[in-house]
């Protein structure tokens, strides 16, 4: 049997009101699996996905959901609608995935390991990892490059237009790191910055249009419902151009 490793974060600061709902939330879930790891809901769904997609690149925020929704993982709701999420929860989740990538099981298959997982009847360790051990958000340009498999070059072309901002001087946000590796493959393969920049203005144009999409939702005070909201339509929007494209060169 694998090993899992566990990732320790920052705990969301609960409010009053949201206290007796974790501590219900925290009783329904004892005894379930990985024992040994924190149930407190800690993780917001965008801490989720940094921990997991570089595994699994794949896992988007429809996906969690759709896993959320049939039962396979039990994030907090807050009364926001802001899912959060437990270090357990996260491990459950690779679970899901690997059995999923790996073993081609089904969800109604997976949901009864888990079941045994919780009672005891299989057994797999899971290897917590310290707070010490978790990435720096921020890199400076150099790791941040070799983190990419980029040139130094590169990020800086891509600063100077514009494409990618420091987060603090001389230092780049991990979140951007698939960008850059993006640009350079696209580079690579025949286009230009010019053409480069018009893609990624397009992007933030989408991006600007999930928030739109978001607003009545955040207007209400469901700031979970508007999260959710903006990354649903974003990842409609990833599937129409992808679609786009692949359509265009197959035809």
């Amino acid at each position: 049997m694998p090993e899992f490793r566990a990732v320790a974060a920052t705990p969301l600061e609960p409010s009053v009101d949201a206290k007796g709902a974790e501590a219900s939330h925290r009783e329904a879930l004892v005894g379930t699996w990985p024992h040994a790891v924190s149930h407190e809901p800690m993780l917001r769904v965008s801490d989720v996905l940094t921990q997991v997609q570089s595994e699994f690149p794949a896992l988007t925020t429809s996906k969690l959901r759709f896993l959320d929704n049939n039962g396979l993982i039990k994030p907090l709701r807050t009364s926001s609608g802001y899912r959060q999420y437990s270090p357990a929860d996260v491990e459950r989740l690779r679970f899901v995935l690997r059995q999923q990538r790996d073993q081609y099981q089904p969800l109604t298959v997976i949901a009864g390991h888990l079941a045994a997982l919780d009672s005891g009847e299989m057994r797999l360790a899971v290897v917590p990892r310290s707070v010490e051990d978790q990435e720096e958000q921020y890199l400076p340009q150099g790791e941040f490059a070799a983190g990419a498999n980029v040139t130094v070059e590169l990020i800086e072309e891509l600063d100077q237009a514009g494409m990618l901002a420091q987060a603090a001087p001389g230092h780049y946000d991990r979140c951007w790191l698939p960008l850059a590796t993006a640009a350079q493959a696209y580079l690579s393969g025949g286009g230009d910055l010019r053409t480069l920049k018009s893609l990624m203005a397009a992007a933030v144009r989408e991006s600007d249009r999930a928030a739109t999409v978001a607003r009545p939702d955040s207007m209400r005070g469901r700031a979970g419902a508007a999260e959710d909201a903006a990354h649903e339509f974003a990842e409609a929007s990833i599937a129409v151009f992808s679609a786009s494209v692949r359509g265009s060169v197959n035809r």
